[in-house]
């Protein structure tokens, strides 16, 4: 009982648990923040009394708390198994207590402060909202009921769902001894299961888990099996982490075999195998190696794993408007209507390019092996290979994008190269507007989907290949931060350079909101790798052949100063580790 009473302390009173916490709240305001901003703003603030218990129901339903639920419940204590193995604390621990107590303090640490930091988190904003509409409430001449029963239910349903899904990111965390995974793997399956079930599987509403928390579906005793079915899930992945433990503690399976799963080959041996036998004073061999050297530190990092989970994740999010309208129309969708629909607004392709800061987190590829090849070439020879690298590894990422955006869609589409009843439905009715996508009809009478597909792919391509090289330029010129800031810093530039902003913030008419959409069009990046921000014979927008133009000379440029930069750029090598 001490040991899973020292958990419990470690789990909970631990700063990571009041950021979970703290998350929570903060996005169940935002999830009512419009109704909130009714109410102090319009002319009729006074509403029903129980409206704060209401508007608490709606934010926790909301599609942000939805999104959240598993990255919140995976921050307090999920990382802790692994976290005692690398840190060498279970060596200390252990002989104090037995492994099952050991154990099961895990369990109950993670599985306790998981469901308890979205539950603290509710009662919070359910005092914030109390405290902030009970003075707007006044009494009105029917009966209304209060809600207090049915938070505290719903309350609990968070609880059970929070305790799953921390220990599903320890469970996987410690199948693979990888702390990436235990904040990482409870969002991703989470996602997977909702786009099983949206997409292949619709009347198995069971399989999504944001049904649990919505109650959605023909739950049987009024949503209470929901209760029912989560505490068996809870028991489940209890029970399987409890043998995954102990069996690895007690030595059931070989420690030496376990490490050598998990262990990187070494840096020589990838070297060598990357070095070309023969002709290695060529150049352009050489500039191959140090590419295909960059390439294999992909095997076994559970960053480059995670950013390309992260970005099918992102294309089911961003392609559900377009699927969700077909399915509600009853109609079907060209193969590649989903990507043109999808990353044909602005706004999807600045955040599928974020993504590209997570997979180029290690900018400029200082590995261990870097020394090995910095004594047998020049360079600038292995700036050309970093180049190549970036190039190439940026595209497999468009291409990933592109099929995963078609793959996901797939159901409910045909490949004739003629655009769909859908795509007709969206451009000349208008819906496109209705449903925010960028079904424009001069895109639908000057271009074919094969064609219209692959200028958006090459549009996205020039951009993200851009972002990264800026990301590099700066990184080596200014600093290990500033790649960061100068990535970010060129994706806020493009946001903010748009005409809908310009017209709001400085409250232009109509009669120059014209010029705006022209001015925005020729100086944002971000617009310039937007298809339907071009000319397609009838305005002033760039045109596609001008794009490519801007696009090129800025890659190239990027690229001249990136081998001027290494000249001059500090290597510092500290016990393989680089700075």
């Amino acid at each position: 009982m001490k040991t899973v009473w020292t958990d419990l302390k470690r789990a909970i009173f631990g700063k990571p648990f009041l950021l979970a916490a703290g998350g929570m709240t903060l996005c169940l305001v935002f999830s009512a923040f419009s109704s909130l901003f009714d109410v102090f703003f319009s002319d009729m603030p006074y509403r029903a009394m129980g409206y704060h218990e209401s508007l608490l129901l709606e934010a926790m339903s909301g599609n942000l708390i939805l999104l959240v639920t598993p990255i919140l419940a995976a921050i307090p204590y999920t990382s802790a198994f692994v976290d005692d193995e690398k840190s060498g604390y279970i060596k200390a621990f252990l002989p104090r207590t037995s492994v099952t107590r050991y154990v099961i303090g895990k369990e109950v640490g993670c599985a306790v402060s998981g469901g308890l930091a979205l539950v603290m988190g509710i009662f919070c904003a359910y005092g914030l909202f109390a405290l902030l509409l009970m003075p707007y409430e006044t009494l009105v001449d029917y009966y209304v009921e209060p809600q207090f029963n049915e938070i505290a239910f719903r309350a609990l349903l968070f609880f059970l769902q929070g305790a799953c899904w921390a220990l599903v990111g320890m469970l996987l965390s410690g199948m693979t001894g990888n702390i990436y995974l235990a904040y990482a793997a409870p969002f991703i399956l989470y996602y997977v299961l909702i786009i099983l079930q949206e997409r292949y599987f619709r009347k198995s509403f069971m399989l999504n888990p944001k049904n649990y928390l919505t109650l959605s579906g023909a739950w049987p005793l009024g949503g209470r099996s929901a209760l029912f079915m989560t505490g068996i899930i809870l028991t489940i992945l209890l029970l399987g982490f409890y043998v995954l433990a102990e069996r690895k503690l007690r030595g059931g399976e070989s420690e030496h075999r376990f490490r050598q799963l998990i262990r990187p080959r070494p840096i020589e041996r990838r070297i060598e195998k990357s070095r070309p036998k023969s002709h290695r004073n060529n150049p352009i061999r050489k500039v191959l190696s140090v590419c295909g050297y960059n390439f294999r530190m992909w095997r076994g990092n559970m960053r480059i794993v995670l950013t390309f989970a992260l970005a099918f994740i992102l294309c089911f999010l961003l392609s559900d408007k377009a699927a969700s309208f077909a399915y509600d129309m009853n109609t079907a969708m060209q193969a590649f209507e989903p990507f043109v629909w999808t990353f044909g607004d602005a706004n999807s392709v600045l955040l599928i390019s974020l993504l590209l800061v997570l997979l180029f987190a290690d900018i400029p590829f200082l590995g261990a092996g870097v020394p090995y090849f910095l004594v047998r070439m020049k360079r600038r020879t292995w700036a050309w290979g970093q180049l190549l690298y970036i190039v190439l590894a940026t595209a497999i990422y468009m291409v990933f994008i592109f099929v995963a955006t078609s793959l996901i869609c797939a159901q409910n589409s045909f490949l004739g190269n003629m655009w769909s009843e859908t795509a007709a439905i969206l451009g000349y009715s208008g819906a496109g507007k209705a449903v925010a996508l960028p079904a424009l009809v001069k895109t639908l009478e000057m271009s074919r989907p094969y064609q219209c597909a692959f200028v958006i792919f090459l549009l996205m391509l020039a951009y993200t290949l851009t972002l990264v090289l800026l990301m590099l330029y700066c990184k080596l010129k200014f600093g290990k931060g500033a790649g960061v800031a100068a990535a970010f810093g060129f994706s806020l530039y493009g946001f903010l350079l748009n005409p809908e902003l310009f017209k709001k913030m400085l409250r232009l008419p109509d009669e120059l909101m014209y010029k705006a959409n022209v001015l925005t069009g020729w100086l944002s990046p971000l617009n310039h790798a937007t298809y339907h921000m071009h000319n397609f014979g009838y305005d002033l927008l760039p045109r596609l052949w001008q794009t490519f133009l801007i696009f090129t000379a800025l890659i190239g440029l990027l690229m001249a100063m990136i081998l001027r930069a290494i000249k001059r750029y500090n290597f510092l090598f500290l016990g393989g580790d680089t700075q």
